[in-house]
């Protein structure tokens, strides 16, 4: 994993053009501990920075095809390159071992269609010389990051947002956006970008890029299929593809390591990989300060104590167990940070643990894997089961507290009334998958997991990014491969949620490694510390006594002193806690 940037069709000077490229790639440096690489041949210029994880002597970027014609930058990895490069060798001589000529090569002989053979994440550019025209591509379910703006004629992109800050004057606010982030930051920033004119290429989605004008165009769109396989062929099915998925994740020349919950996704992934692997995984587990004194009690999506299954279940499968704990020098310090690392805003408190746990991983391993994607093409959320929920996107909303959201945003944002655009806006995203909420049964189940697929999924894959390459980190994600994509595909919700258990598919397949303990433990999200709501008061308590003209154009002052106020705190107004003082510190970094 890496970061790749560029400018094409600068109208500034060559030594602006190179004064900004540089500016560009420090800005994202922190993707690529392990070396950088800069092209200019002005107009146009790209840069690189590499976490290497195969051929570390070889493969650097920008890389260039024999001809010196065609140049590629490449963030991510091609599991499958090995097989990739057997098919391709007849008609490429390659010069390097590892899985980026593999990229290049495969597009020179297959054209557009390549993306299609790759089992895998990335995120890629290819720069044609002599035509000055582009083609950027991004994987099947958006692991890997590609944003980019058109500025005049200049096309820039980048791994990062805050990347393309360092190089461009800063870009107004979309209100709607910013609207989006304060009732549902766990679907915002994917559908419309926090900056006007800053787009997020689509999973699945490639560009053709050529002076004046760039084209999108889909290449690969998860869904649910009609047609219905019994119950123990897709289990079986659903075994065969785990196991190939992670077996294919453990491929590198450098040891891979694990977030590992205890919940079902890391465990099962922990599981198949002692069993694969030439080595055991180092296992990382989350804990905070006192941690024996935490009453976990359940809430909305946390519903249990991790660690002592991930001590246990460590010890079974023989994995290295290495408890990470989440400490604070300063609250308020911690939440300026994570908004200075997370530039579409951090939208929940587990980023927290993603961030502790990626320092303390990034010492020992240069890749981890984790479990994101299981529940969002797996039905994993129990909160589809009610349908109270289902029905209506405002169910969602509402469940985690989007009438009272509503109300933190200035009283000139309520009037562009934002719960009745996203209701709009989501239930219109769910048609485009042929959906209708209102249908009731197996359609709202699967027109809410549309809206879970292609938003919440895009959300918890971007921070999973960001955070972990910040500490140049790289985040493998087995059940975002495009073999389990396709069985999941093929689940019905009367199979997802048999029984009344969410992701039961999942879970039946799980047997064939876990125990019954492990295999049907009750979802439970990343955990966070619940007793930070008071300190929260207190952060945003001190913010609220400064100047601020971003708060007093877009949120409701009243109703942030409030919140400071409450004497005692829920779950849904820590959360808002959270959320507003991060708005607040990333106004401070990122809004004009």
């Amino acid at each position: 994993m890496c970061g790749i940037g560029g400018i094409l069709y600068s109208t500034g000077t060559r030594n602006l053009l190179q004064q900004q490229i540089t500016q560009l790639a420090v800005r994202q440096q922190h993707r690529g501990p392990d070396g950088e690489g800069l092209w200019l041949q002005s107009p146009h210029a790209l840069c690189h920075q590499r976490l290497s994880l195969v051929d570390e002597k070889g493969s650097a970027q920008p890389f260039a095809d024999a001809s010196g014609r065609y140049m590629l930058v490449y963030n991510g990895e091609v599991y499958n390159y090995q097989e990739l490069r057997r098919e391709l060798q007849p008609y490429y001589r390659f010069t390097t071992e590892g899985d980026t000529e593999v990229v290049l090569a495969a597009w020179l002989i297959w054209g557009v269609s390549c993306v299609q053979r790759f089992t895998g994440m990335f995120a890629f550019l290819i720069w044609d010389t002599v035509t000055e025209t582009a083609f950027a591509a991004r994987d099947a379910v958006g692991v890997k990051p590609f944003v980019y703006t058109v500025q005049q004629q200049t096309f820039l992109f980048a791994s990062e947002v805050k990347a393309l800050l360092a190089v461009i004057s800063t870009p107004a606010i979309n209100e709607y956006a910013l609207a989006e982030y304060v009732i549902a930051p766990y679907l915002s920033g994917d559908g419309e970008a926090i900056h006007n004119g800053i787009c997020y290429l689509q999973p699945g989605t490639y560009l053709q890029i050529s002076r004046g004008a760039v084209t999108t165009h889909s290449w690969y769109r998860f869904g649910w299929q009609q047609q219905q396989q019994p119950e123990e062929v897709l289990t079986a099915q659903m075994a065969d593809a785990l196991a190939q998925s992670v077996a294919m994740s453990l491929r590198a020349d450098v040891p891979v390591g694990l977030f590992f919950s205890g919940g079902l996704d890391s465990s099962l992934l922990g599981a198949i990989a002692a069993e694969q692997a030439a080595y055991k995984p180092t296992a990382y587990t989350i804990t905070f300060q006192q941690h024996h004194d935490i009453q976990f009690d359940a809430t909305t999506i946390v519903n249990a104590d991790d660690l002592p299954y991930a001590q246990k279940l460590a010890h079974t499968l023989q994995l290295p167990f290495h408890r990470v704990e989440a400490r604070h020098r300063s609250l308020a310090g911690s939440l300026q940070l994570l908004a200075q690392i997370n530039d579409r805003i951090p939208a929940w408190e587990q980023e927290f643990s993603q961030h502790f746990l990626s320092i303390a991983a990034a010492k020992k391993v240069k890749a981890v894997m984790v479990g994101d994607a299981a529940d969002e093409i797996n039905y994993g959320y129990f909160f589809l089961l009610k349908d109270t929920v289902n029905t209506s996107p405002l169910g969602l909303l509402n469940l985690f507290g989007g009438t009272e959201r509503l109300g933190l945003l200035s009283p000139r944002l309520q009037r562009l009334q934002p719960l009745e655009y996203l209701n709009h806006t989501y239930r219109q995203l769910a048609a485009e998958a042929g959906y209708d909420f209102a249908r009731g049964g197996e359609e709202s189940v699967l027109a809410m997991s549309t809206l879970v697929h292609r938003r919440w999924l895009q959300r918890l894959l971007h921070n999973g990014d960001i955070h972990t390459m910040h500490a140049g980190l790289e985040a493998r994600v087995p059940f975002a491969n495009r073999e389990v994509l396709t069985v999941a595909s093929q689940v019905l919700p009367r199979y997802g949620f048999k029984a009344g258990m969410e992701k039961y598919v999942v879970r039946t397949a799980a047997l064939g490694w876990l125990d019954k303990a492990y295999a049907w433990r009750k979802k439970s999200a990343l955990p966070r510390d619940p007793r930070l709501g008071k300190g929260y008061q207190q952060v945003l308590h001190t913010l609220l006594q400064q100047r601020n003209d971003f708060v007093d154009a877009c949120l409701h002052r009243p109703a942030l002193e409030a919140l400071c106020q409450l004497p005692t705190v829920t779950e849904n107004e820590r959360m808002m806690l959270f959320n507003m003082i991060c708005l607040i510190n990333w106004s401070k970094v990122y809004a004009n």
